[in-house]
């Protein structure tokens, strides 16, 4: 009987010459094998085993190292000892010192009925936000085995957040007369691209430069030596100092948060020194508030409304606010006739010149002589008092009495 068999793992080989016509021999591949005896059947060698490795992931974390463990399955099982080289094959997005330790080649061992074995790479964690990155295994030089998979990628997942971006200025206050000064931008952590902040101007608060971008490189939270200018925009109105908040926007490769503003006060050049108002009599350079008298005629039943109104002399960029309460002075009786007037304050955001103050009057048919209700300002912010009284008349409109006499008889 003659056996043709394949090269052994390893070696390689064409039928010898000797079977040529006539010779009598049997083929032979790589080594020579005796011809079964009579009657029995030739060994056949089994097939090998495969290697192959998996590709694992691990979240990269804020600090400190995390395992990227990739794990090597051998498959079926031998009886004999395996062995396999593996390596970082550089072919990764990760860089090796930096997002992990530089894993050192080396060899695994399978022993009789071993199926797996495993690789770890040392995974740094870091607090820049930047896209997942990949350590690339190789597996080389089996003994034992043939090699299936011989590459895993192991991906390092990035659970760093955007980075949100905080402006501030060199100057907490200019003039608004062409004040200027300039404004710089801090990222909360690093990213692994660069970050462009573009600061925006505010209408009627301040223009900004020419070069409006401040640019922070991949990696770095802040370029000091990168910076934008504004000037202050002037007014024109008397008022107090005003307050704007320098606003900006951000845009990078990879994300960002959002913008926090910075706080700027533009300091008034109006007339007057400019500041807080506060009640009649202060130093405030601020337009005029005051409350103007008024009437309404009482009814003979249900309510009335008395409507006082405050007027601001003069129109202001910025918001005044002002108290008010019954004065107690007046002739008419709280809580009998009219609903008794629960103080509060008045907001005139900016350009408000008027607001109201309203007083709910109870009609009765009761003859009686006009009665007043007293209303007083005080406490004025950004704005001084003018008239700090007003008197709202509660008009009567019930005819005198007619008497009718009778007799008991």
């Amino acid at each position: 009987m003659l056996v043709g068999l394949a090269a052994a793992p390893g070696e390689s080989g064409t039928a010898e010459e000797g079977n040529e016509a006539g010779s009598g021999r049997a083929p032979v591949f790589g080594r020579a094998m005796a011809a079964p005896s009579p009657g029995s059947s030739p060994t056949m060698q089994p097939a090998l085993a495969s290697l192959s490795i998996d590709s694992p992931s691990v979240n990269e974390g804020s600090a400190g190292s995390a395992s990227l463990t990739f794990t090597v399955t051998l498959n079926p099982a031998s009886t004999e000892p395996v062995t396999v080289d593996y390596s970082d094959a550089s072919a990764g997005t990760a860089t090796a010192g930096v997002d992990y330790a530089a894993l050192t080649s080396g060899t695994l061992t399978f022993t009789a009925g071993d199926t797996g074995e495993t690789i770890t790479v040392s995974v740094t964690g870091d607090t820049t936000d930047e896209p997942d990155e990949t350590v690339v295994v190789r597996l080389s030089n089996a003994v034992g085995a043939t090699i299936g998979a011989a590459a895993g990628a192991g991906t390092i997942t990035d659970d760093d957040e955007a980075p949100t971006v905080a402006l501030s200025v060199a100057d907490d206050s200019i003039p608004e007369n062409g004040g200027t000064t300039t404004v710089s931008a801090v990222l909360s952590h690093a990213s692994s691209a660069a970050t462009t902040v573009t600061i925006s101007p505010v209408s009627g608060g301040y223009t900004v430069g020419a070069d409006a971008t401040i640019t922070i490189a991949a990696g770095e939270t802040a370029n000091a030596a990168d910076t934008v200018t504004i000037t202050a925009v002037d007014d024109d109105t008397a008022g107090r100092d005003r307050s704007v908040t320098v606003t900006g926007s951000a845009a990078n490769g990879q994300g960002v948060g959002s913008v926090t503003g910075a706080s700027l006060t533009l300091e008034d050049d109006d007339g007057g020194e400019g500041g807080v108002g506060g009640a009649s009599g202060s130093e405030d350079s601020g337009p005029t508030v005051s409350v103007l008298s008024s009437s309404v005629t009482e009814g003979d039943g249900g309510s009335a409304d008395l409507v006082f109104t405050v007027s601001l002399g003069a129109a202001s960029a910025e918001e005044v606010t002002v108290d008010y309460a019954d004065a107690g002075t007046g002739t008419a009786t709280s809580g009998t006739d009219y609903t008794a007037l629960a103080s509060g304050t008045l907001t005139f955001t900016a350009g408000d010149t008027s607001e109201t103050i309203t007083v709910s009057v109870t009609g009765d048919t009761t003859d009686e002589p006009d009665e007043t209700v007293v209303v007083q300002l005080s406490n004025a912010v950004g704005a001084t008092i003018g008239t700090a009284a007003g008197a709202g008349t509660i008009t009567d409109d019930d005819e005198a009495p007619t008497v009718a006499l009778s007799v008991a008889d």
